[in-house]
């Protein structure tokens, strides 16, 4: 009972978002928490003309592709090499990328933004991209090196035999075996990158570079607080995204929590 308690705390945001979404201007003052009485569908059509939710939604779908992609492109070979190859730095470089899981964002978010703008890559989806990639690829490294130490070693051994190199072998063998711990990354950066706020807040200042998490903000801004259920259409709309994702990928993440059990 009590846990079902608990489960209670955490969806009722979502039944709160979804009820208030239905509600008229007038019923969402005087039923606030309670079902719609009759259901108000104008207001999701009026989010997408006042809220530029398809503008902001392909730049979150930009950012959260182009993290996803360099992230799992160099976070699978780097993890590749610490944990199949022995070289000299191999402990150091494990060690250095550990680190990158205790430093949060807003620690280093000043000489970020002035390297950004040095690089001339501020208002740009670049501006963006490259930093989550940076903070996001220490966990999927430190997955997918847990994931790769418990393969046997006899798969390069074999296709060493057969004539491959090494990145036939990544490709070809290794690739399509983590297939199931890339998913999870997937999962995990998806969610991660579609909710984060404050980076985008500074960096991408100009409103047709925003994700749809600071667009939400500005769009609250005009709208003010007298029209509720015009705001819960417009969170319903940014959430829903991330609600599919995390719904079809569920199990992939409880995954992804016992995948570092395994590292040594």
């Amino acid at each position: 009972m009590f846990w079902i308690a608990v489960g209670c705390t955490f969806l009722f945001p979502l039944y709160w978002m979804v009820t208030m979404s239905l509600k008229s201007k007038s019923e969402a003052y005087d039923n606030p928490f309670g079902v719609p009485f009759s259901l108000d569908w104008l207001n999701f059509s009026e989010a997408l003309s006042k809220y530029h939710f398809y503008t902001y939604f392909e730049n979150s779908l930009i950012y959260t592709v182009g993290t996803i992609v360099i992230t799992l492109a160099t976070g699978s070979m780097l993890a590749y090499c610490l944990s199949r190859m022995q070289w000299k730095f191999n402990s150091a470089v494990l060690f250095y990328v550990s680190m990158g899981l205790i430093v949060p964002i807003e620690v280093v978010v000043i000489p970020l933004f002035q390297l950004v703008k040095a690089l001339h890559i501020k208002n740009s989806y670049l501006g963006l991209i490259l930093p989550y990639s940076g903070f996001a690829i220490a966990s999927c490294v430190l997955m997918l090196y847990a994931f790769l130490r418990s393969l046997p070693k006899e798969l390069e051994e074999a296709a060493c035999i057969d004539g491959a190199n090494v990145y036939q072998t990544y490709i070809r063998i290794i690739f399509p075996i983590v297939m199931p711990a890339l998913v999870t990354q997937c999962v995990l950066i998806f969610i991660r990158i579609w909710n984060e706020f404050p980076l985008a807040f500074i960096i991408a200042s100009k409103d047709q570079f925003r994700p749809l998490t600071v667009g939400l903000l500005g769009f609250f801004v005009n709208v003010g607080v007298t029209d509720w259920g015009l705001i819960g259409a417009s969170m319903l709309l940014s959430s829903l995204p991330m609600i599919i994702v995390y719904l079809v990928g569920n199990e992939k993440i409880e995954n992804a929590l016992t995948a570092g059990a395994i590292l040594k």
